[in-house]
């Protein structure tokens, strides 16, 4: 059986996979999805957005610190763009990806909270590079166990 962080992330990256310009979102870095970033992150200017797990700690709130953990999670990124629509293509990924995560509560089994937003920052591109990108963090509080549910 998968580990709560498994299935978290897992529920994340379906929520990021619904970010298709079909489906009315500006973007479509839903169509490639991974919960490693280390593939992705090489020199390319394809869109993708990683879904990666960055830290976890004692429940922050009184009523779970015993049975789950706050867990943060970096959604990283990458859109196309030329210099002149950077600042642009940089806004629309960050509307999808929270666009993306909102009202998606009905993706994560009972005992885990839907994501919630705690920050966004730019990612540095190098010069000359076609994309733009952002890392948001989120976080929520899972199972500390999957027998705990």
């Amino acid at each position: 059986m998968p580990s709560p962080r498994a299935i978290y992330l897992e529920a994340i990256a379906a929520c990021m996979r619904q970010i298709k310009q079909a489906d009315g979102y500006n973007t479509n870095a839903g169509d490639s999805v991974t919960l490693e970033p280390t593939p992705k992150l090489a020199e390319s200017d394809e869109p993708f957005i990683a879904v990666v797990w960055s830290r976890q700690a004692r429940g922050t709130e009184p009523a779970v610190v015993k049975t789950s953990r706050a867990t943060t999670v970096d959604i990283i990124a990458r859109v196309p763009a030329a210099l002149a629509d950077a600042r642009e293509r940089l806004d629309l990924i960050l509307q999808d990806i929270e666009s993306a995560l909102s009202r998606q509560q009905w993706r994560f089994p009972v005992g885990y909270q839907a994501p919630q937003y705690q920050s966004a920052e730019p990612l540095l591109a190098p010069a000359g590079a076609g994309w733009v990108g952002v890392q948001v963090t989120v976080g929520g509080h899972i199972p500390i166990h999957t027998s705990s549910l």
